[in-house]
């Protein structure tokens, strides 16, 4: 039976913790909005240049065709200019569509976190209170008074000043020798 010493404990934990902060941080850079806004600039350019180089084509094949009277001298024209001409301007309208695509799931996507953020405000104000967001310590209601450890002044669990706060407590006005808040007033 083997042991390791506290020493080589350490340092496979310090190991392991750099490690993970590392492969956190690589998987934090392969999704940003900088590189979704590259992809979706790139799909704009690329369909912007394929649609109207595949027009060209089509006209100029049709223009080489059109000036000779052989059907034989025309094949070339059909296939070099009318045809990969019309698989370009096809391209370019999928890579086009895909750059749509990509926005329109974007400001969804953007619509429904704001969606959410005010269906959660909207709750809070009916339940009359702070609506508890993943375990947050702290959360109370509206009708309550509260008070910091160390503050002088009780508030209105809504004011401004106390809002965030996770360190905050619950006051009886009547009880207590704390001066109410001048912002919020809470005894009117």
């Amino acid at each position: 039976m083997t042991t390791t010493s506290p020493t080589l404990a350490g340092q496979l934990g310090a190991e392991s913790n750099s490690r993970f902060a590392r492969l956190s941080a690589g998987v934090q850079a392969l999704r940003t909005r900088a590189a979704n806004t590259d992809l979706e600039r790139a799909l704009l350019i690329v369909g912007g240049i394929l649609m109207p180089l595949g027009v060209l084509l089509i006209i100029l094949g049709w223009q080489g065709a059109s000036h000779t009277p052989l059907p034989f001298e025309q094949n070339s024209y059909l296939i070099s200019g009318g045809i990969l001409g019309l698989a370009l301007v096809f391209a370019g309208g999928f890579v086009y569509f895909a750059y749509w695509q990509t926005v329109r799931i974007r400001e969804s996507r953007e619509q429904a976190r704001e969606l959410t953020a005010a269906l959660g405000r909207l709750e809070a104000l009916l339940t009359g209170g702070r609506v508890e967001v993943a375990g947050q310590p702290g959360a109370v209601n509206a009708g309550q008074f509260v008070a910091t450890p160390s503050g002088s002044i009780f508030h209105r669990a809504d004011c401004s000043v106390v809002s965030g706060r996770n360190d905050l407590s619950s006051v009886d006005p009547a009880k207590t020798k704390l001066e109410p808040c001048r912002i919020c007033t809470p005894l009117d």
